[in-house]
């Protein structure tokens, strides 16, 4: 039986995510613009804000990471300092990782566009 660590973990959840707000991306431009547009995701503010500023490779994994889990969790947990541990000990369990790192610098890449 294979044994799936901590960092094999929260990369599942990453993928998921991003998977699953690719699909949403897809039908809405298939679908076209509703009246109503749906508040962006944390991930689609990351991308945003990417794109607006000059985030270095550890603040954009941070954003990267807090976006995932505030999704997962709910908004109104970003500004808990307990959530704040979470992501932290999330991007050091990666950063142990080193196929675990990759694939997070390899979805920030995709993320800025480069």
């Amino acid at each position: 039986m294979t044994r799936i660590s901590n960092a094999d973990h929260v990369l599942m959840l990453l993928r998921n995510h991003l998977e699953r707000t690719q699909k949403q991306k897809r039908k809405r431009t298939e679908s076209g613009r509703g009246k109503q547009e749906a508040a962006p995701s944390s991930l689609q503010r990351v991308e945003r804000l990417a794109g607006l500023s000059d985030l270095n490779e550890g603040e954009l994994k941070r954003a990267l990471i807090t976006a995932v889990l505030a999704d997962e969790l709910g908004e109104a947990v970003i500004n808990d300092a307990q959530f704040q541990r979470v992501v932290d000990d999330v991007l050091e369990t990666i950063a142990g990782d080193e196929r675990a790192d990759a694939q997070l610098k390899a979805a920030c890449k995709t993320i800025c566009g480069s």
